[in-house]
């Protein structure tokens, strides 16, 4: 049996999560899938995902051993002779919640191959310990999505509250540079002294709650005017390169209504919303600067991923 854990963008408020406010997410209609086999002959714990050209054993000095040692462990699994065997249809490191969907997809096929019941709490706290070792600080959301699915509003304090919306087509656009979401968390925190009382971060909390009201309203010149703004701010908090500001001005000038970036930035992807017709000149400009982007639909229910 294939166990999946769904990637995520994060359409307003990224690192103003980290600090108490809201951020406005959604899970991708895609992620990794994994299955568990025993492993031939005894062997350890490993894992195989081709897509990524990852191949590791738990053993291995590699941060994904490190990662797989966390979830059994949180798991309570000893050390299983488990081979890891799956598929990846987003990139890795790019801010597309990659590392928790992979961290979701494994606990479940782990549980499954023990035959336990998949419950979201070990599943959670398994992949956040995976999380935290991945990045140092994340905020939940991650997890939450590639666990729940769906699009919602997420506090550090509550977690993910799910809602219904309009189906939101996105344009998505992996830049291809590398990242470390800890290193930004670690930037925002210097820029603004640590403190939430920073204009910045209120704001970029006050665009989550014009977006969804936006969203909801199916404004999308509203929602991409405060995604607009929310790129602005987060370039001021030193997270945003030349690069990524270079493919949110390509997609609005191809007609996107809004673009940013999406995740921890310092590299990572970003992301837009335009019309329909004026969606195939944005990914072709993106293409025509080296960056391979698709179109992902996100929302149209609360959702759960199976």
């Amino acid at each position: 049996m294939t166990a999946i854990g769904l990637g995520k963008i994060i359409l307003l408020g990224e690192h103003a999560v980290v600090y108490g406010f809201p951020a406005l997410a959604a899970a991708l209609d895609r992620g990794v899938a994994i299955a568990a086999v025993p492993t031939p002959a005894g062997g350890s714990l490993r894992i195989d995902i081709p897509a990524w050209n990852l191949k590791v054993t738990a053993t291995d000095d590699h941060p994904v051993a490190r990662s797989l040692l966390a979830i059994v462990d949180s798991l309570g699994l000893g050390r299983p002779t488990v081979s890891l065997v799956g598929d990846a249809q987003i990139p890795p490191g790019a801010g597309l919640g990659s590392s928790a969907a992979l961290a979701v997809a494994v606990s479940r096929a782990l549980l499954t191959h023990a035959k336990r019941k998949l419950d979201a709490r070990e599943i959670t706290a398994a992949a956040s310990a995976s999380e935290a070792l991945m990045h140092g600080k994340p905020s939940g959301v991650d997890v939450a999505l590639a666990i729940a699915g769906g699009i919602g509003v997420f506090r550090k304090t509550t977690g993910l509250r799910s809602f219904a919306s309009p189906t939101l087509r996105v344009l998505v656009g992996p830049s291809g540079a590398p990242r470390t979401t800890s290193a930004m968390v670690e930037r925002v925190a210097e820029a603004t002294a640590s403190s939430a009382d920073d204009p910045r971060l209120r704001a970029l909390g006050g665009l989550t709650d014009t977006g969804t009201t936006a969203l909801l309203a199916k404004d999308l010149v509203g929602l991409g005017a405060a995604m607009n703004r929310a790129h602005d701010l987060l370039s001021e908090l030193g997270v945003s390169t030349e690069q990524l500001d270079s493919l949110c001005e390509a997609a609005r000038v191809s007609g996107a209504y809004g673009a940013k970036l999406t995740g921890a930035g310092g590299g990572g992807a970003v992301i837009a919303i335009a019309p329909r017709e004026r969606e195939q000149a944005v990914l072709t400009e993106w293409k025509n600067v080296g960056v391979t982007g698709f179109v992902a639909t996100v929302g149209g229910g609360a959702g759960t991923a199976a």
